[in-house]
């Protein structure tokens, strides 16, 4: 009996502390989630991971240095990001681009899908040392097969946009299906909603 009552004792002192990551990782979800729905870039790019950044420096690179065949030759969806920042700033500006700022941008802009992000959900959280996910709920609250990532780093629970871009480019790649389009007519189309502005034929190539 009393072995019974210290086994009691030590899962009633442990459930809170199992619980305490899974809350982090919500909290982590909600501050990502509010930014993007209130385009506060500089908040969104607080709960990024450093790859996340480091993948939205890359686009800005290749913004600086493709031409039509490099642009060609990475998915429609970097092209697309890599474009849009090429169509709104110049060389100087994407030189001096830390990937939060570019993060920032995006969001402030924009860019990374306020409507789509207004009606996701999360759940059935999982924590395994310093990774985390949540599974994405349909409509009807039933679990999808995706998946959004979390890394602590310096003790935070940060979102890792880097393992969100496989859903962006299957949400990409079925919306250039179901327009009808070619990818570069998508593109442009992309281009001109995102920014208000028609690219020219000389988006194709690297800002002087």
């Amino acid at each position: 009996m009393r072995s019974l009552s210290v086994l009691l004792l030590v899962l009633c002192l442990a459930a809170p502390a199992a619980a305490e990551p899974v809350d982090d990782v919500k909290e982590s979800f909600l501050t990502y989630k509010t930014a993007i729905l209130e385009a506060d870039g500089a908040a969104a790019a607080k709960v990024v991971t450093q790859n996340s950044r480091a993948y939205f420096r890359s686009l800005a690179e290749q913004a600086l240095t493709l031409d039509r065949a490099g642009l060609h030759e990475i998915h429609l969806t970097d092209r697309l990001y890599a474009m849009l920042l090429r169509h709104n700033l110049d060389r100087t500006q994407l030189q001096q681009m830390s990937g939060g700022q570019v993060v920032s941008y995006a969001v402030d802009h924009g860019w990374i899908g306020r409507n789509g992000v207004s009606q996701l959900r999360l759940g059935h959280y999982e924590v395994e040392g310093d990774h985390a996910s949540g599974t994405i709920l349909r409509p009807d609250g039933l679990k999808s097969s995706f998946k959004m990532e979390f890394v602590k780093e310096g003790g935070r629970w940060l979102l890792d946009l880097v393992a969100l871009m496989d859903l962006t480019r299957t949400a990409f790649e079925f919306a250039v299906q179901q327009s009808g389009l070619s990818e570069d007519e998508f593109v442009f189309l992309m281009l001109e909603q995102g920014t208000g502005r028609k690219p020219g034929p000389e988006i194709w190539n690297p800002p002087s």
